[in-house]
Formats: C-alpha cells, sequence, structure tokens
C-alpha cells in the first residue's frame, strides 16, 4: 500500500530538499551579514528572525494551510522561499533584508504547517507519534547534512554559491510538489472547527503548560555555551563536542520518542520531556568538569525529541480534521508570544542571582509547566 501523508515519499523528499536548501544558506548567514560591516545587533536581529518570527508567522501560515490544498499550499511555499532567498544577496541595507527574511519565514512556516495537515491525513491518530517522529528523523538529518556542506562550499565558491545551491533546491521542490498527497482545502469548515477546538478547555490547558515551558527553555538556551566557557571554563573543541553528541543523541532516540508517545500516551510523553529537560539544565547548573556537563547534556538531550511528536499529537487531536493547522498555528502564536521575552529574563537572572543560580530558576520554572498539564483530559490524547 502507498504511503500516506507524510511518509509519501514526495513529500519526504520535498521537506528533505527544502531542509538541506534551509541549512545551507541559514548556518553561515551572521558571517555572511558580518561581512557587510552591519552593526553586530542587525546581525542579531536579522539572522534570528526565522526562530523568533516562525512562530508568531505560524497562525497565518496555518490558516493558509488549512484554506489550500496541500499541493497548492506546498508549491506556494517552495515560490514563496525560492523568491525571497533571492533576494537576500541583492541587497545590504537593513529594511529590504528584514523584509525578504520575514516573507521567507512565513512561507517556511506554511511548509510546516502543511506537514501537519499531512499528519492527519496519515491514518490512525494512535501512531501520529511515530509517524511524525520519522517524518522529523529525516528531516532533521537532511538539516544536519546541509550544514555540514555549507562552511566548505562557502570556503571553495564563497556566498553566492551557498545561495544559488539552495535556491536550485527549492526550484527542485516545485515540480515534487505535484506528487504529494493532495488533501482538499477546508475554508468553509475551518472557522467553525477552530472554534470549537478553542472553546474546550483542552486547547487552553495544553498551549498554557507549552507556553511556561518554552519561556523557560528559551531563557536558558542562548546561555548554555556562554556558561560552558566562561563559568565552568570547558574550550571551543569541548563546547562543539558536547552539542555534536547531544544531536547524536536526540536523533537516535527520536523514533522511541514517538513511539513512546503513541503506546504510552502523548501527555506522559511531554511530561517525561518537562522532566529531562528540567533534569540537564539541573545537572548542568551544579557540574564543574566537562565530565559533568556531559551527564547534563546526554540527559536533556535524551529527552528533547519527546516534545514535537506530543506537542503536535495531542493538539493535532484537539482539532477538527478541517483546522489541524489552524489551531497548531494559533498555539504556536500564542506560546512563541510569551516566550519572546525569554531572553531578557535569562539574562537577567543571570546577572541577578548568578549562572548557576539561573540555570536552576529555570529548571523550577520549567516544572510549573506540569499544572496546566496535569490538568488535560487523558482522552483527547
Amino acid at each position: 500500500m502507498r504511503a500516506r501523508g507524510v511518509l509519501n515519499p514526495a513529500f519526504l523528499a520535498t521537506a528533505s530538499a527544502a531542509a538541506v536548501a534551509h541549512a545551507l544558506w541559514y548556518t553561515l548567514f551572521p558571517i555572511y551579514l558580518r561581512g557587510s560591516a552591519m552593526e553586530l545587533w542587525l546581525v542579531g536581529v536579522i539572522s534570528s528572525l526565522t526562530m523568533t518570527l516562525s512562530f508568531v508567522l505560524a497562525l497565518p501560515a496555518g490558516v493558509a494551510a488549512d484554506a489550500m490544498p496541500t499541493r497548492a499550499a506546498l508549491a506556494l511555499a517552495s515560490a514563496g522561499q525560492l523568491s525571497s532567498l533571492l533576494l537576500v544577496p541583492l541587497t545590504s541595507h537593513p529594511l529590504p533584508l528584514l523584509a525578504s527574511v520575514a516573507a521567507y519565514t512565513f512561507f517556511m512556516a506554511l511548509r510546516g504547517q502543511v506537514s501537519l495537515r499531512l499528519l492527519a491525513a496519515s491514518g490512525s491518530r494512535r501512531s501520529w507519534g511515530t509517524t511524525y517522529s520519522a517524518y522529523l528523523l529525516l528531516v532533521g538529518a537532511s538539516g544536519v547534512a546541509g550544514t555540514y556542506l555549507s562552511g566548505p562550499l562557502v570556503e571553495r565558491r564563497g556566498f553566492n554559491a551557498v545561495y544559488l545551491a539552495s535556491a536550485a533546491l527549492f526550484l527542485l521542490t516545485l515540480p515534487l510538489s505535484r506528487f504529494v498527497e493532495n488533501v482538499p482545502g477546508s475554508s468553509g469548515r475551518r472557522a467553525a472547527g477552530s472554534a470549537r477546538a478553542l472553546r474546550d478547555g483542552s486547547f487552553a490547558r495544553l498551549t498554557a503548560s507549552l507556553a511556561l515551558h518554552d519561556l523557560a527553555v528559551f531563557s536558558a538556551m542562548p546561555y548554555v555555551q556562554i556558561f560552558q566557557r566562561e563559568v565552568v571554563g570547558l574550550t571551543p573543541s569541548q563546547i562543539s563536542l558536547l552539542a555534536a553528541l547531544g544531536s547524536a543523541v536526540s536523533q537516535a532516540a527520536q523514533l522511541g520518542a514517538g513511539y513512546f508517545a503513541d503506546r504510552f500516551g502523548a501527555r506522559s510523553a511531554l511530561a517525561l520531556h518537562y522532566l529531562g529537560v528540567s533534569a540537564g539544565y539541573a545537572l548542568m547548573g551544579a557540574g564543574g568538569s566537562f565530565e559533568d556537563l556531559l551527564a547534563a547534556t546526554l540527559v536533556q538531550n535524551l529527552f528533547l525529541p519527546f516534545d514535537m511528536p506530543a506537542r503536535r499529537k495531542l493538539l493535532s487531536s484537539i482539532a477538527p480534521e478541517s483546522a489541524v493547522a489552524t489551531v497548531n498555528g494559533l498555539s504556536d502564536a500564542i506560546v512563541g508570544l510569551v516566550a519572546l521575552p525569554s531572553p531578557l529574563l535569562g539574562g537577567w537572572l543571570w546577572y541577578g542571582v548568578g549562572p548557576r543560580a539561573m540555570l536552576a530558576a529555570c529548571a523550577a520554572l520549567n516544572l510549573t509547566a506540569f499544572l496546566p498539564l496535569a490538568l488535560l483530559r487523558e482522552e483527547r490524547e
């Protein structure tokens, strides 16, 4: 039987090509901007847009994904990413760059929301966790490949070659989108379906839990490598080794995380993720050597993959099929807005109570996400 939804070979090929294309140009984007003599704060703002804006733009992207047939939405995402990316090397002025990267981020978010519609078409809800984990594993591996290729390509051919290679891959995804499973748009039923999901207290409780979790995680995350370097005294090689080992553990655990969500419940998987993240930050804050931080990194990264399969399964189960992307996008937008000031909170804690106490405080704040999660109804999984 032909694979459906996110496991459709054409969609997997499209998603993999897009992941490589994104990683190729985005990995060294801050260095590209810095090479144009742009001020450091502008480099930070522009280069971080694809992360900070992706949550906020998830709602309009979700509405668009639900309203359009999946093939048309993917073709629009590919064309949009291609055209906005080609504008990036054509200007060095901050405002056009901001506009180009913001447009690119919207179309990237649209691609992500289409994957959720295809997840809902992938078969029984009982296997959504494993199915989405398999998709994330392949896309993640493709992104890693693009990251590794980016540096050698820039060194040998320059930044223009990176943008051309990425554009060529996005161009390749256009004809591939023609062979993706075509789930019809549902604009007529989307508003009513979204309203039913919003009236359900499960949506509010789950989104509140995710918002508290992301606020805690993103408060500490920007300062982890600085902590490793300036407080514990690790070398750059040791820091990069920790990052590589952590990524390897997360990739290895990805399929198991999805299976756990299907076998034992998505709420249990999310709770395990919360515990692992808090334990990792607590161990890190108490650590004083490379070995201590290695243990903290392995613990945290082992449970990192338990987040997205469980999060997407819970949100998609709450939503009617006609509003899967819209409901996921609304939750992402709310969570993103709550987490937006998180780096400021982390910096305030760093200077106010110290680096180690900052990590402990973020670990404790993350545990408050259990309160609304505990009130989530089991039958919604």
